[in-house]
């Protein structure tokens, strides 16, 4: 049987791709990647993992609408998502976030702050009762 899966990443450059799955795995997290759009979905819809890190430029379907196709599924609607792209436009930022999307870090950056992002995004808060 499969572990369950926290994180899929999913990136054009496979290197990079191959990269943050392995700095993910080594911090606890079971992962999986991707280098394209369409195949992510697939995954999406059968794995459902906690957290997708998806950069923008990818081939079938780009970051921003993998994003919104997760958002606006009420099966998937949960799922974390950071962008995470080498694309440095403040209107990307914006439209990323407007769609959805958690967080949005530009490659490149240091790997304790991806890594932070991932243990805050999968980490459950505490809830305080009466």
């Amino acid at each position: 049987m499969d572990a369950a899966l926290d994180v899929l990443v999913v990136d054009d450059d496979h290197e990079q791709a191959k990269i943050t799955k392995m700095l993910i795995e080594r911090n606890g997290f079971h992962s999986k990647f991707t280098t394209n759009g369409q195949e992510a979905l697939e995954i999406i819809q059968t794995k459902t993992p906690r957290l997708v890190i998806l950069d923008l430029m990818m081939p079938e379907i780009d970051g921003l609408r993998l994003c919104k196709i997760i958002k606006e599924n009420p099966e998937t609607s949960e799922i974390r998502v950071i962008v995470y792209s080498g694309k440095i436009y403040e209107a990307d930022r914006r439209k990323a976030l407007a769609l959805g999307a958690d967080l949005f870090l530009t490659k490149p950056t240091r790997a304790y702050i991806l890594i932070d992002a991932v243990k805050n995004l999968l980490t459950p808060v505490p809830h305080e009762y009466d």
